[in-house]
């Protein structure tokens, strides 16, 4: 009982300062406001859980899933450039939705669906709250929300990780690479 109601408090308290009034939002309605605090404050959640079960390899694969979710969030939104529903560039994909889905997905994938549930839903109001604020499409945050769930899934569930990879250049006097290797 105490423990659950710990991991309750803990999860309201993540949600609850995700929703601090920044002056930055300070002309957004409280949906959009709402979108724009909740991809930092659903990750920052995850990882007061992982501190608070003292899960140390979750909270590294958190960090780690968070990463690549950024990183192939922005390289596709440099790459694609697709043109926002308000006139504005980068709409493809929503990196709103990636960092919130990746966050849920996390909490589902490590600690089960009494956790990925919730998360998850506040992951779809994000997704909604960028649409209705014309700053995405349906298409753009449903990719963010692969994005996010796919990756942390290859992380979480498969045991996919950077510390796996071997990068090493291979350099001779007429031929040069490099050489990649991966451990499963």
């Amino acid at each position: 009982m105490k423990k659950r109601f710990l991991v309750t408090l803990t999860a309201i308290t993540g949600l609850l300062t995700s929703s601090i009034s920044f002056p930055i939002f300070a002309k957004s309605d409280r949906l959009e406001h709402f979108g724009d605090s909740a991809q930092f404050g659903l990750p920052f959640t995850a990882a007061a859980i992982s501190i608070f079960h003292l899960d140390g390899e979750g909270f590294l694969q958190l960090g780690e899933g968070a990463i690549w979710t950024s990183l192939t969030t922005q390289a596709l939104k440099a790459t694609i450039d697709a043109e926002r529903p308000d006139g504005t560039s980068h709409s493809f994909p929503s990196a709103h939705t990636s960092s919130a889905a990746q966050a849920a997905a996390y909490l589902q994938f490590r600690y089960g669906y009494v956790y990925g549930v919730p998360a998850y839903l506040a992951a779809a109001a994000v997704a909604y709250s960028r649409v209705d604020a014309k700053r995405h499409y349906w298409r753009d945050v449903t990719a963010g929300m692969a994005i996010g769930t796919g990756i942390q899934y290859l992380i979480t569930k498969r045991g996919v990780s950077i510390t796996n990879l071997a990068i090493v250049p291979y350099i001779e006097a007429h031929n040069y690479g490099l050489e990649i290797t991966y451990q499963y």
